[in-house]
């Protein structure tokens, strides 16, 4: 496929996020999370998570084109970013991002939450549009948020503490791998020891929890949380970080971690490209468990960034071919002619037998964080945009 098709693709998502998903004033207190079409509902939550990604999203894009067509909304959405995180020195979670703020501006109790694996994702996005456009309130917010989460890493290498607001569930290593991988990568930008310490004593948690087929134990297997997430999201979002970690440090230890991992996220691969679910050995590892379906609010664009990811520090072909098929698939079922509310984006779960969008994700899970009903911009949009526009950028050199 054309490359121009991935960067068509991109800007087509970014006319729905325009006019349906902008808070108020252009966007000014931030994006929406998401559609929930059955519920006939804008999810009225703005979320760090998902409008830094964008904010990555936008920055990237002005990088490839040279053109500053969005240079108003990612302004808008970096302002937003850097107020709502906790800038009150005094504060005992200094530098952490809350879960999400009611029409981007509105504090509530469950809104505090502190979740390990938003707050990762966040860094490394942080990361990335620093990396581009040099605001060094980007470099000292990412040097906030994991200052914070150092502080509470625990010596077996993970992140809790009971304080009432922090995720306690956080043996899972989605809520370890974001964090590992922004360590690395701030370690790059600043040279810190201990960001590289950190990262390190993390990585030998992550390494604990995979197995010998190359997948990594799920947050369900290890703590009876996250039911409704597929086998496959953690597994390639390991592989990201496997790869950002082999690509940074040269040690073998990642390069066979990532080979592992990869191998076992390709083995999931469909002939149409999409990221299944599972495999038939594998249904015990979540209640998300259909082999058939491709999850794609935890999977498909964290693993296209994860197969790109891979390619670079391997430089193995495998994982270009692997991206670049996964990359046509999105293009291929980006939603169209189904309603202006959600055209140009990608539903939550697609069935690549039946070849529609199909299933829920409401295992234990009553607000139901994906399947064929929800419609997200961070988690979906912003990182299938993201993939997107990397593989256009690397298709030109």
């Amino acid at each position: 496929m054309n490359s121009q098709t991935y960067l068509t693709s991109v800007e087509t998502c970014m006319e729905w996020i325009e006019s349906q998903m902008l808070t108020f004033d252009g966007g000014y207190h931030g994006m929406y999370e998401r559609i929930r079409i059955n519920e006939h509902i804008r999810v009225n939550w703005v979320r760090p998570d998902c409008n830094t990604e964008l904010l990555r999203t936008l920055t990237v894009y002005e990088r490839i084109t040279g053109s500053d067509r969005y240079a108003k909304l990612a302004a808008k959405i970096k302002e937003w970013v850097l107020r709502v995180q906790d800038n009150d020195p005094l504060s005992v979670w200094y530098g952490s991002f809350p879960f999400f703020l009611v029409e981007g501006n509105t504090v509530t109790d469950s809104g505090k939450k502190l979740y390990q694996n938003d707050n990762g994702r966040i860094m490394i996005a942080l990361l990335h549009a620093y990396e581009i456009d040099r605001d060094p309130r980007l470099l000292e917010s990412a040097v906030n948020v994991a200052d914070y989460w150092i502080g509470i890493q625990r010596s077996e290498g993970n992140f809790v503490r009971k304080d009432g607001k922090t995720w306690e569930l956080a043996k899972g290593p989605d809520f370890v791998l974001w964090l590992a991988a922004g360590f690395l990568l701030l370690h790059q930008a600043t040279g810190g020891e201990k960001y590289k310490t950190a990262a390190l004593k993390a990585y030998d948690y992550l390494l604990a929890l995979q197995l010998e087929d190359g997948r990594i134990k799920t947050s369900y297997e290890l703590e009876l949380t996250e039911d409704w997430r597929p086998l496959s999201s953690e597994t390639a979002k390991a592989l990201y970080s496997f790869s950002v970690a082999y690509r940074l440090t040269k040690d073998e230890r990642f390069a066979t971690a990532l080979r592992k991992a990869g191998a076992y996220t390709l083995s999931l691969q469909h002939g149409s490209g999409g990221i299944l679910n599972n495999d038939a050995q594998t249904k015990d590892a979540a209640l998300q468990n259909n082999e058939n379906l491709c999850d794609l609010v935890y999977t498909q664009g964290f693993a296209l960034m994860a197969l790109i990811e891979a390619w670079q520090a391997t430089g193995d072909v495998n994982y270009e071919e692997g991206a670049r098929k996964l990359a046509n698939f999105l293009t291929d079922i980006q939603c169209k002619g189904e309603s202006p509310l959600w055209d140009g984006a990608w539903r939550g779960s697609y069935n690549a037998v039946t070849r529609q969008w199909d299933g829920r994700a409401d295992q234990n899970n009553h607000i139901d964080e994906g399947g064929m009903y929800s419609v997200y911009t961070g988690w979906t949009a912003t990182n299938n945009m993201f993939g997107l526009l990397r593989l256009h950028e690397l298709s030109q050199k």
